[in-house]
């Protein structure tokens, strides 16, 4: 592996990490101040021992191109030039994404630099309160400084530079940014290194590389010196403590080795360390591809799935550090990747909140386009022009507006996408929609049997239901983090337990959280015209039990059936939750509705064995000691309900019936008309549910269009 010339530094992989010697270095740590005009300033020894040790590392026989990531001064390749970068935003979708940027950009002319102390819309008041330096204040101060500096690239104008370096200057002051860290993450190791390192380090360099031709030799050196302070050697510091981030092949080495990766493609030959962290950094990258499953899933829960930006900017880094010459984009998982995330996508535009993620976040679109463009892909293209509308509302990130492309066609999903796919890896995940449309269907299926590598819960079977764009069978989604301290009983808290889950629980215990808990695919069937199914055997993830297999059939457009055989030693208490997004309250008979803002949802669960059953409905609380997020604040209760049914035995089978009704549709209700039968009038037809030993079928009566599906054993 090679590493930057005169430096005597040699590794062969991350375990044998060392902080190599280097002249100069560590540097002095000098006060930074601005100019009325925010031209950020440093001491003099500082700038002179800094270039002392550059001179001496990386000697300037041919400088760097500026700028030369995302955007190149001179056309290189297939890589997008500056001109071409203008050009694009004269019209159409990159003229509205310019638009974006420019708007949010002339906002922050006079606005004060963002500290871990702000407060803002999207941050949620307690990490300002508690002055902490979260995700939300660390992306929004790194887009600050990324808008300011690309408007200033576009047009020249000097006001834009200024905000730039005045929100430069102040993450380098310890005054306003003591840490460039999550409080929460403090006890992990010294000096402090966390997700808010890598985010700082990447957004800074790369508006170093854009800033580059218009900075005076002591702002450059004044940039490259603070980011070596806070970033560059506690990170190197860090290593030879192999951190968990190190090994790991999640979001945070994505975050800290990769941001640091690119960091040091930014900075290139300014950086006398530039070329290690990029050696570092690349096998790594390339190694955390291969954690991806055989049909591009994530390791992670689909709400963590906006991490794999991570990589994407990475090698998009790399493409252009390379000059074109390697783009891996192409050839990695990205595009199979990009199409995980859209089967779980619900419509407007959310992830499906399994696991760490939470109800209503719209999806990260954004490395959509850098995908598209890369691979020339028209469905993926088609997936960000359609979804990256809300998400920029949101986070306002600047990527969007550098990485579509315009030449890149948009083809709709409609007919060349499945409305289905199981998915066999890590989560396990499963989606069935009525169709494409990116803003309302009529009906969407969303069920998992796995447990994801991180940021996972106990919701081994679960199962969702939306309606015409909203949720009304719901995953509660996660609640903001618990203290590090209750890593071993984290299931206390409601959202991470099988409790709080639309699953069966036995006997009043939890899931089992070993690795080897993990539920699988048993079959599944997707048919474009009828609907599909799918049977999950989740049995590894219980305690002392013989077998539990649920199946679940979507039949299009609205009805959804869901049956759990559940097999025990010994007669035992079962109960069965349904969490819904009102508060509706259940019948003797088990029948409720559910009534969302537009759509409503009938659903009845019957006994199939004849035991008795009783239903209520109930509501989550926070108990104390786990009651309180990591930062040692009352978690909010928000009291969310569910409907619980209850039973005893030793062999059960639950069904659940459900029928989804769209606006101006009537409701009608479940009707037994025998013991194994159940019929519905829908807006399609009156359909029937036949539930004939293991066998589960549903038939439209009107049309003749049915659906069979069989409860496999284990």
């Amino acid at each position: 592996m090679s590493t930057c010339p005169g430096n005597e530094y040699r590794q062969s992989g991350p375990k044998t990490l060392k902080t190599p010697p280097q002249p100069g270095y560590p540097l002095p740590r000098p006060a930074l101040s601005t100019t009325s005009a925010g031209e950020v300033r440093t001491s003099t020894s500082a700038i002179c021992h800094l270039t002392s040790a550059i001179e001496r590392v990386l000697p300037r026989q041919n400088p760097l191109m500026r700028p030369h990531i995302y955007l190149t001064s001179d056309k290189v390749g297939q890589l997008r030039s500056v001109e071409e970068f203008k050009t694009g935003i004269q019209s159409g979708l990159g003229h509205r994404l310019w638009t974006g940027v420019l708007t949010r950009a002339e906002a922050d002319l006079h606005k004060d630099p963002l500290t871990p102390s702000s407060e803002f819309p999207e941050r949620e008041a307690i990490h300002a309160r508690h002055s902490n330096a979260d995700w939300t204040v660390c992306f929004a101060a790194g887009q600050r400084i990324l808008r300011a500096a690309l408007v200033f690239l576009a047009t020249g104008d000097d006001a834009f530079k200024a905000v730039a370096l005045r929100q430069i200057g102040c993450l380098f002051d310890l005054k306003d940014w003591p840490l460039w860290c999550d409080h929460a993450h403090l006890h992990q190791g010294s000096p402090p290194v966390d997700l808010r390192t890598g985010m700082l380090c990447t957004d800074l360099s790369l508006a170093y590389d854009w800033l580059h031709s218009s900075l005076s030799e002591s702002e450059r050196l004044t940039m490259v010196e603070g980011i070596d302070r806070r970033g560059i050697q506690p990170y190197l510091e860090r290593l030879p403590q192999k951190p968990f981030w190190l090994t790991s092949r999640h979001n945070w080495t994505t975050c800290v080795v990769g941001g640091l990766g690119k960091t040091g493609m930014a900075l290139g030959e300014d950086h006398p360390q530039s070329r290690e962290l990029i050696d570092i950094a690349l096998p790594i990258m390339r190694d955390c591809l291969k954690a991806y499953g055989p049909e591009g899933e994530f390791n992670e829960s689909v709400g963590y799935a906006g991490a794999i930006q991570l990589l994407v900017t990475f090698f998009t880094s790399y493409r252009y550090h390379t000059r074109d010459r390697e783009n891996e984009l192409v050839s990695g998982p990205f595009p199979d990747a990009c199409r995980w995330v859209m089967h779980l996508t619900s419509p407007p535009g959310n992830t499906v909140p399994f696991g760490d993620a939470h109800r209503g976040r719209p999806v990260a679109a954004q490395y959509f386009a850098a995908v598209a463009a890369a691979t020339r892909d028209p469905v993926l293209q088609w997936f960000f022009v359609h979804h990256h509308e809300a998400e920029q509302k949101m986070r306002h990130d600047v990527h969007a507006t550098l990485f579509y492309d315009d030449t890149v066609p948009a083809e709709p999903l409609e007919g060349s996408t499945p409305l289905g796919h199981a998915y066999h890896t890590y989560g396990k995940c499963i989606s069935s929609r009525t169709d494409w449309n990116p803003t309302t269907t009529a009906c969407m299926v969303t069920s998992k049997a796995g447990r994801e590598v991180n940021h996972a819960h106990n919701d081994v079977g679960q199962v969702c239901i939306d309606g015409y764009g909203e949720p009304l069978i719901i995953d509660l989604g996660s609640c903001l983090y618990p203290s590090h301290e209750f890593h071993d009983r984290i299931h206390e808290f409601y959202n991470y337990s099988g409790f709080g889950h639309n699953i069966p629980m036995v006997g009043g215990r939890e899931l089992r959280m070993t690795p080897d808990a993990q539920g699988r695919i048993v079959d599944s069937f997707f048919d474009r015209d009828n609907g599909a199914w799918w049977v999950l055997d989740t049995t590894a993830a219980y305690h002392d039990v013989r077998s539990i297999v649920r199946t679940v059939i979507h039949f299009f457009p609205g009805i959804v059936i869901v049956m759990d055989r559940i097999d025990l030693e010994h007669p035992e208490g079962i109960t069965l939750k349904w969490h819904t997004v009102d508060r509706c309250e259940p019948t003797d008979h088990g029948a409720f509705l559910v009534q969302g803002q537009r759509a409503r949802l009938t659903a009845r669960v019957v006994n199939l064995t004849g035991g008795r059953l009783s239903h209520h409905r109930g509501q989550h609380v926070y108990k104390a000691p786990y009651d309180r997020n990591r930062l040692g604040e009352l978690q909010t209760q928000k009291n969310e309900s569910f409907i619980e049914t209850q039973t005893t035995g030793s062999t059960v089978r639950l069904l659940s019936l459900f029928s989804v009704a769209g606006p101006g549709e009537e409701s009608s209700l479940w009707q037994e008309t025998n013991p194994a039968r159940w019929t519905i009038k829908t807006g399609q037809g009156t359909v029937r549910v036949d539930a004939i030993s293991e066998q589960l079928s549903v038939r439209n009566l009107n049309t003749g269009v049915s659906l069979t599906a069989t409860a496999c054993p284990p």
